[in-house]
């Protein structure tokens, strides 16, 4: 029988008792269980019910009571708002399963040591169907109702933003892998009382990102070509977040001494050929596709028939997903993971972490190696709440986090979150050998030290 079906039955079996030789009315002394339905047990105790009687209700209650307390006790809700279905599942089915993997990981190792006691995760995932009303639905049923701790998510840029202004007042930490939180993140709100106090931001600030990324590309193409490159298009959805990374990444290109010309496409394109025979009119160096994995996967065999530059850039596409595909090109072609390739890594934590991951079910997808951008994380949070001691100190808890540093799989070096909560790690990019599907050549290049010309680093 388990716990709750102990507390369920308990006042059945007393009235059962009572019965058969009902006492006078009797003082009552009311117990409540810390279940989620607040079960009332309601029974007699008075000198006149036989030492037998008295014996079992109480036995029966230090039975019930504190197994269920314990239950409790062992229970770290954490949330996770994440795309499973929508237009960015590719994303969001990573966080999904990175949090699966870690929380396994965790629970199988014995769990988490607070205070003298031992803390199961339980994972309570919620769908956001790439939908920002729905984010802010599942984000208040999740902090409100279920009552997480913290919560993981989401892969859409400005839904992050959203989210986070129902996680700060409500004092629960957010980890959330999206860049465009530095336009946000500054001294005032990140500060005690702030409204991002509890938010973290799990990948590096976008100027970085699209610095290291840019350096990447150019420093794997220059050699494939037959001249140094110098004109740029930069192809991408015309979305919230499509403008917020473009905008750094053609600073980015531009400090590389790149000319480039935006070009935008609606978000649910699926036929591109007249932007890119637009593309092809400006007789581009290199063709850069940004940021969305799965457009860019249908998008890429069209500019390939169209012959529309003699390189291209693939963000958001991993090696092992163009070999899988048998995507080929007689041109140079690069690719960049966020922030490392399943494909073709050079780390054997990588590589290890990827075959565990895969393992538990997780799918190959052109954004898989997003899941790095959540997993190292339930290990920092799990590391400051046993030094905090308590589960319940979410200002202390954000203390620690800050002066933490995690030696994780997204990165060689350990990870440390700076004063405006951002962490910072090298990109890998992946140069394609022409004509072939599986021949890579990886780089690992680290970010810039500064945001470029033009870029506030917002």
């Amino acid at each position: 029988m388990s716990d709750s079906e102990r507390a369920e039955s308990f006042p059945d079996s007393l009235s059962n008792l009572s019965e058969a030789d009902p006492p006078p009315p009797l003082p009552i002394v009311q117990i409540e269980l810390e279940k989620s339905s607040m079960k009332k047990v309601l029974f007699p105790l008075t000198r006149t019910l036989s030492a037998t009687s008295r014996l079992l209700a109480l036995t029966t209650v230090t039975l019930v009571t504190p197994l269920a307390v314990q239950a409790q006790d062992q229970e770290l809700k954490i949330g996770v708002v994440a795309a499973e279905s929508g237009s960015f599942v590719s994303a969001g089915n990573t966080i999904v399963a990175a949090a699966n993997l870690a929380a396994k990981q965790i629970n199988d190792a014995g769990g988490i040591k607070v205070g003298g006691k031992t803390y199961k995760i339980k994972l309570y995932i919620r769908d956001n169907r790439t939908d920002v009303n729905v984010t802010i639905a599942s984000a208040r049923e999740l902090v409100e109702d279920v009552g997480v701790k913290a919560i993981w998510g989401t892969e859409t840029h400005d839904f992050s933003v959203s989210m986070a202004k129902i996680t700060g007042p409500a004092k629960v930490l957010q980890f959330s892998g999206n860049s465009s939180l530095g336009a946000v993140l500054d001294d005032k709100s990140v500060a005690p009382g702030g409204w991002l106090h509890y938010t973290f931001q799990s990948e590096p600030q976008e100027w970085q990102r699209s610095g290291s990324t840019a350096k990447g590309v150019l420093s794997l193409l220059t050699p494939l070509l037959p001249h140094p490159p110098k004109h740029s298009v930069v192809f991408v959805g015309n979305d919230a977040t499509g403008q917020y990374l473009s905008s750094h990444y053609v600073k980015a290109l531009e400090a590389e001494g790149q000319q480039v010309d935006l070009v935008k496409y609606p978000p649910d394109t699926t036929d591109f050929s007249p932007l890119l025979t637009r593309i092809k009119g400006m007789n581009p160096d290199i063709v850069h596709f940004w940021y969305n994995g799965d457009s860019t996967l249908t998008a890429f065999p069209q500019a390939l028939k169209l012959d529309v530059a003699p390189a291209y850039f693939l963000f958001g596409v991993d090696p092992g997903i163009y070999q899988e595909r048998q995507l080929k090109s007689d041109k140079p072609v690069t690719l960049s993971c966020v922030p490392v390739c399943w494909g073709s890594s050079p780390y054997p934590e990588v590589q290890n972490y990827f075959k565990d991951y895969f393992a538990l079910g997780a799918a190959k997808g052109p954004q898989s190696s997003v899941s790095l951008l959540y997993y190292d994380y339930f290990f920092m949070y799990a590391k400051a709440l046993e030094e905090v001691g308590s589960i319940d100190k979410p200002d202390a808890v954000v203390d620690a986090l800050l002066k933490i540093k995690y030696q994780g799989v997204v990165s060689p070096v350990p990870l440390v979150f700076n004063p405006h909560h951002q962490v910072t790690f090298a990109t890998e990019v992946c140069l394609v050998q022409p004509g072939t599907s599986d021949q890579f050549k990886a780089a690992v290049e680290q970010p810039p030290a500064a945001p470029p010309p033009g870029d506030t680093g917002g």
